[in-house]
């Protein structure tokens, strides 16, 4: 199964740092974890896209596509929006 990892305030939110969830693609892979942790609800996803300042990795190479395929070991690292001065 794929590994979602969250990293900042997300792990925060979802209380949780990674979780394996069965699916075969991205968008799946995310309504199946804001189902699971519903402090996530609204965050990752807007209006049928990835929400702007979000940042998905899978592997390590950044993806905009929610329909990416996912297999058994990859690695989906997902990044809140992160300012700093």
């Amino acid at each position: 199964m794929p590994v979602i990892k969250l990293y900042a305030n997300l792990r925060k939110l979802a209380g949780i740092k990674e979780v394996e969830i069965a699916a075969n693609n991205l968008r799946v892979a995310i309504e199946i974890l804001v189902a699971q942790k519903q402090g996530l609800t609204g965050l990752l996803i807007e209006d049928g896209q990835i929400r702007p300042h979000i940042v998905i990795t899978i592997n390590g190479q950044l993806t905009t596509d929610l329909d990416a395929a996912l297999e058994p070991g990859d690695i989906v690292a997902i990044f809140p929006p992160i300012a700093g001065g």
